[in-house]
């Protein structure tokens, strides 16, 4: 390394620096993300690079991809937080009673549990009434611990995974009447993907419903080749409006929130549905939709739900309702630059070295470097919070 050439800005004094006038008591929290070939995986990843700072102490969260073995070896106690996403798989691994008994027993013994889609109806009871092989899978592989029936039909709500092409952003109206996870609010827009509407709780606290109908907002139709094209021939119409999008429930010493629709994908406003020939996310060619055009929220839109969960089921001080992020762009003509959401300041580190802080958007560094390299950026907000993302960075 050559090392950089200049800082693009000086270090201005902000209410949080970690180590600057602040106690450096850190608190870890491990959070285990069971691994998904769905690509929203990615994004909670990057969601849970996140800390705050609160009563004299920095919670930082660490995060690490589990998957099947993990669990059946007795390695959830090495974590304080599973996290099940937009995931199938754990329906067939479920199928296990070891399998099943590993994950009841974390929670019973005091871990925290946060889900969403998938991750939700792997806590339920499943199907009141079900009706397709994957129906009585997951009712043998549910664990129970949610007492909620799932609506969340194949040739209906589940279509809008099915027939995922890569961009599903659709925003559903969500009204929101408890738990200290949504700040406050009394409605927000999530991201809806395929998943369930819960009923039936007694022993649960529901938190929050669909106020609107997926199909209504977006509308999507079963297709057949005919004469020479593709015609749509029926119409795919959901019904969990009205039904439970989010709820709670304490298990033994340990506490489960779960979210039938997905805060992990910002949604896009004032968009519209486009159906056409494709390739879905899972590899499966057939037709397929994108929800185009409109607002695209910021990434982190809703991230902040998912982040007061994971302290929330820990009994942890919970960070601020705030959208944040940060994203190290590839370096382009001797500068890197990263895209970053509300954020102050940016620090950046190249192979674990400080060497530069910027005040002022876009937030970069001019550089000249070598070889390669691990490139850290690390954003602060007004919030007494930061965020961070890493890059291996390579030059001739």
């Amino acid at each position: 390394m050559k090392g950089y050439i200049a800082v693009v800005s000086i270090i201005i004094l902000i209410p949080f620096n970690p180590g600057n006038g602040f106690s450096e008591d850190k608190q870890e929290i491990k959070i285990a993300l069971y691994d998904s070939i769905s690509p929203s995986v990615n994004l909670l990843e990057r969601c849970f690079h996140y800390a705050w700072y609160d009563n004299a102490t920095i919670y930082e969260m660490k995060v690490e991809r589990i998957d099947f073995k993990n669990v059946m070896n007795g390695n959830l106690e090495n974590y304080d937080v599973l996290f099940i996403g937009a995931s199938g798989r754990q329906y067939f691994h479920g199928l296990l009673p070891r399998w099943r008994e590993e994950i009841k027993k974390f929670i019973r013994d005091g871990g925290g549990y946060v889900g969403t889609c998938g991750g939700a109806n792997i806590m339920s009871m499943g199907y009141e009434h079900p009706h397709h092989i994957l129906d009585f899978i997951i009712n043998i592989a549910s664990l129970d611990i949610v007492d909620a029936y799932i609506n969340d039909d194949q040739e209906e709500e589940w279509q809008y995974l099915w027939k995922e092409g890569g961009r599903s952003n659709i925003p559903v109206k969500t009204e929101i009447f408890g738990g200290e996870m949504f700040g406050g609010l009394k409605e927000r827009y999530i991201t809806y993907g395929g998943g369930p509407g819960m009923y039936g709780m007694e022993e649960t606290k529901p938190l929050a419903i669909y106020a609107e109908e997926p199909s209504d907002i977006a509308p999507l139709h079963y297709w057949i080749y005919k004469h020479g094209s593709w015609v749509p021939y029926k119409n795919i119409t959901t019904d969990i409006k009205g039904y439970i999008s989010a709820a709670e429930r304490e298990y033994g010493k340990g506490r489960v929130v779960v979210f039938g629709n997905h805060p992990e994908i910002p949604p896009r406003f004032n968009g519209s549905v486009e159906e056409f020939f494709g390739i879905s996310i899972y590899g499966i060619p057939r037709y397929v939709y994108a929800w185009m055009e409109g607002e695209q929220k910021n990434w982190s839109y809703n991230w902040w739900i998912l982040r007061r969960s994971i302290a929330y089921v820990c009994n942890l001080p919970l960070p601020p309702v705030e959208e944040m992020y940060v994203y190290i762009q590839p370096p382009q003509n001797h500068f890197i630059e990263v895209y970053a959401e509300n954020a102050v300041r940016v620090d950046f580190y190249i192979d674990g070295e400080f060497v530069a802080s910027d005040i002022k958007k876009p937030f970069r560094i001019e550089y000249d470097l070598t070889g390669e390299h691990v490139v850290k950026a690390i954003a602060f907000s007004p919030n007494n919070s930061y965020t961070w993302d890493e890059r291996v960075v390579s030059t001739p």
